[in-house]
């Protein structure tokens, strides 16, 4: 097992979690907030959208730079 296999299950995994977390969250009554909502509580500041620029960023940089 090399280290990327490691690296793309737990990526895999995550997405999978977070994938089920947002199902969840659509059910009636859930106390799960949507991503939807996550993000417009997150982008109602400044430093909130400084963060997710840097997120962006660092995707960018990590995944689509070669």
């Amino acid at each position: 097992m090399t280290s990327r296999y490691v690296t793309l299950v737990l990526y895999g995994m995550f997405a999978l979690v977070a994938l089920a977390l947002e199902v969840r969250s659509r059910r009636s009554r859930s106390s799960i907030p949507s991503l939807s909502t996550v993000f417009t509580r997150i982008m109602r500041t400044r430093s909130g959208r400084v963060g997710v620029m840097a997120g962006w960023v660092w995707l960018g940089l990590h995944f689509f730079a070669r």
